[in-house]
């Protein structure tokens, strides 16, 4: 089922317009801090002079999801109630929909930053890159910081040859831009991996910014997939297709880890 929960209407052309798409699926226990944060943000939005396109992809949660939705169906403009394969089928589902410039997809576990995401809108109005990106701050369960993390300035040859840490949270990618290099691909744990590295393959307009620009949010649930012996393994097989080769320091230690995971399993 496909409800369109607002009319897409024309803007004025001179409004930076940003997609956010969210895909779901029976996450009871953030999303409704996920949405409020989606509501800040669309503020903050109208307060620069710019536009906030939410985009909700669900896989049919429970009854307790879609009455969350119902409360927030004020701040989504299109909501889409229908089976996917998965988190990359439904962010591509998503991209169908998206009309802004700029997009990027949220978990529903997950924070925009405000303040971080005034800082991409202002750079947004005054340059044109494909990919722009910042820092992440790392909170628990109860939204309490544990700390900061950076990926500094990735490169390809950074993540294939030395650390695959990307920082997909708070990204932005240029809509006309990632039309022309295709869909997310089908993999389970690594797909944003994959997706970031085939976005630095093709272009080299790409930002860092030195802020945080989201939350993401560990808990035990996120831990128990972060440790997931399947995640390395995928990581490794994507580092290949983009050149990593067998002796690099990314290789050796991910075969390390992917060796620890399983014996610990």
């Amino acid at each position: 089922m496909i409800l369109i929960t607002k009319a897409l209407k024309n803007v004025y052309l001179h409004l930076m317009r940003l997609s956010v798409i969210i895909p779901s699926y029976n996450q009871i226990k953030f999303i409704e801090a996920t949405m409020k944060n989606i509501v800040t943000i669309k503020k903050i939005c109208k307060e620069n002079n710019a536009e906030l396109e939410v985009i909700v992809c669900d896989n049919c949660s429970i009854s307790e999801v879609q009455a969350i939705f119902e409360r927030y169906k004020n701040v989504i403009d299109v909501l889409k109630i229908e089976s996917d394969k998965g988190q990359y089928d439904a962010i591509n589902k998503g991209l169908s929909c998206v009309t802004g410039k700029y997009w990027t997809w949220l978990n529903t576990d997950d924070l925009i930053d405000p303040k971080g995401f005034v800082e991409i809108v202002n750079y947004l109005k005054a340059n044109t890159v494909d990919y722009i990106y910042g820092d992440i701050e790392i909170i628990d369960e109860n939204g309490k910081s544990i700390n900061i993390s950076t990926s500094g300035n990735i490169t390809l040859a950074s993540l294939t040859t030395k650390d695959a840490s990307i920082s997909q949270p708070g990204s932005f990618f240029r809509t006309e831009f990632t039309k022309s290099i295709g869909l997310i691909s089908n993999y389970r744990f690594a797909f944003d991996y994959e997706y970031i590295l085939r976005i630095l393959k093709n272009s080299d307009l790409v930002v860092k910014l030195n802020t945080v620009v989201a939350q993401f949010r560990y808990y035990q649930e996120s831990k128990s997939g972060s440790q997931d012996a399947r995640f390395l393994i995928e990581q490794l097989e994507i580092a290949k297709l983009y050149g990593c080769t067998a002796f690099s320091k990314l290789s050796l230690m991910l075969r390390l880890r992917i060796l620890k995971r399983k014996l610990l399993n």
